[in-house]
């Protein structure tokens, strides 16, 4: 009679798993049914840099993986990784909270708090908090291991940096599947991210340092990662970058030579900009200055700089096209978020483009600069900074720079595509795992035919790299940089 209880508890057991994982495995079927569908109906292009039908099938792939239980971080993997195949830096997944927590919970990180400048991997200082958990449980002889903060990493487990984010790449979004953009998603998420590319299978891991022009290499173990430092850092480079948003920029005169300092161009509109921009470029012609330095490093887009372009090019010449490639339905699904400025902006252009066709002066979107005052076109030279942050209208803008005004190109390699990209990003929140992505209904393009490789224009004629740990420093460095460019 025993074990025929134990028999009946073991069975009621099995079957109420069983039943668990059928309701976790609906729920990641649900999710999928959702993502495909809304990306489908509401992504601008599939093809705008590759094959759709290669896009279709990675989807198609994902009904095998989300019919068996998955971890959140997996998921996550695996939606990243078929965003990833549309090949356009818009169309993303951000980890949430959620995710980050199933990463800590592997302890599968190395006691330093790592981040990118630019292309270089450089160590934080921890805070005593972490210092102090990060010894817990350790000898001290693990305990007195450090690598000094301000230390560029030179390679992990034996692997370089380029190495690591050739493995990463896969989990990030760029236009034309460009690796440069992912430097700067990954900038402050690396070891994030290394972990999803490839978790450590050894307890004691090679870091390969550079400390004062020493080169250094120490085994250090994995475990908690520095969760204090991390936030720390991370809350600071959140606050930074929506400083950066607000406002539309600013201008001076450094020596002989107008300075535009673009951080985003997310408010870069409207009249007060466009007053903003005259009083610049008339200041420009009063001084008689004829060189020009539009410093665009770290400028993720917003705004197309049309308006702007009218100052350097005159009126009535040809920019490009923009379109709502997926205009609003009067039905759309219910997981796209409504209540925010983005779909309000959306709903707004679709209007404005179907009343454009309908008078029969849409055109196709193409896009000419309007009306402006022939004394205020500036005529000298132009020298442009761009990194692995410049994207979308801020990329755009270097193309037309470069292409339309014979702009000098200095810094690192533009994130954005000089070419096309879809954009007017839209939030998706799957009702299950609430993860959140963003698709993108707008496609826009440069005057440029497409070119069998797209990145050779972006090459900067004078490349710069420095590791400079100072934000200020490195404001001044690039601004002295570009007035050199001049000589």
């Amino acid at each position: 009679m025993r074990n025929w209880l134990v028999f009946i508890l073991v069975l009621s057991g099995t079957m109420l798993l069983t039943s668990s994982r059928r309701k976790e495995t609906a729920a990641q079927q649900r999710d999928l049914a959702v993502f495909r569908e809304v990306v489908l109906q509401k992504e601008g292009r599939l093809d705008l840099h590759g094959d759709k039908e290669d896009v279709l099938q990675t989807f198609k792939k994902l009904d095998a993986h989300f019919s068996k239980r998955l971890s959140l971080l997996n998921q996550f993997r695996l939606y990243a990784t078929a965003l990833s195949k549309i090949k356009c830096g818009h169309t993303q997944i951000h980890p949430n909270k959620e995710v980050f927590r199933a990463w800590l919970k592997t302890r599968n990180s190395l006691p330093i708090d790592m981040y990118l400048i630019g292309k270089r991997l450089v160590v934080n200082k921890l805070l005593p908090q972490d210092v102090r958990e990060l010894s817990e449980g350790k000898s001290s002889y693990e305990s007195s291991k450090k690598v000094p903060a301000g230390s560029e990493i030179l390679s992990i487990d034996g692997e370089t940096v380029y190495d690591m984010m050739n493995k990463i790449s896969r989990f990030l979004s760029s236009d034309e599947d460009g690796i440069d953009f992912k430097y700067f998603q990954a900038a402050q998420l690396f070891d994030f991210f290394r972990h999803l590319s490839g978790p450590f299978d050894q307890d004691s891991i090679q870091v390969k340092y550079v400390y004062e022009l020493d080169t250094t290499s120490i085994y250090l173990q994995t475990g908690t990662a520095p969760v204090h430092t991390m936030n720390k850092r991370l809350t600071q480079s959140g606050i930074r970058f929506k400083q950066n948003e607000t406002g539309f920029g600013t201008f001076k005169i450094a020596d002989d030579a107008g300075y535009f300092r673009f951080t985003s161009f997310k408010s870069a509109y409207g009249k007060k900009y466009n007053e903003f921009l005259e009083a610049s470029f008339r200041k420009l012609k009063r001084k008689k200055i004829d060189k020009l330095i539009i410093d665009v490093r770290g400028n993720t887009g917003g705004a197309m700089q049309y308006a702007l372009m009218r100052y350097i090019v005159g009126e009535d010449i040809t920019l490009g096209r923009y379109l709502v490639e997926k205009p609003k339905r009067m039905f759309e699904s219910r997981h796209l978020k409504k209540w925010n400025p983005d779909f309000f902006k959306h709903r707004r252009v679709s209007k404005v483009q179907k009343r454009l066709k309908r008078k029969g002066s849409f055109d196709n979107g193409i896009v000419k600069t309007k009306e402006v005052d022939e004394q205020l076109i500036y005529d000298g030279e132009i020298v442009v900074i761009t990194d692995e942050g410049t994207f979308s209208s801020a990329a755009i803008l270097a193309c037309h720079l470069k292409t339309l005004a014979n702009a000098k190109i200095i810094g690192r390699t533009a994130g954005g595509s000089f070419y096309a990209g879809n954009a007017g990003t839209l939030v998706l929140e799957l009702p299950e795992s609430k993860l959140k992505m963003f698709v993108n209904p707008n496609t826009f393009y440069s005057h440029l035919d497409p070119v069998a490789d797209p990145f050779a224009i972006k090459q900067p004629d004078i490349v710069l790299n420095p590791l400079l740990l100072d934000y200020d420093q490195r404001e001044a460095y690039y601004l002295g940089e570009g007035q050199n460019a001049f000589k």
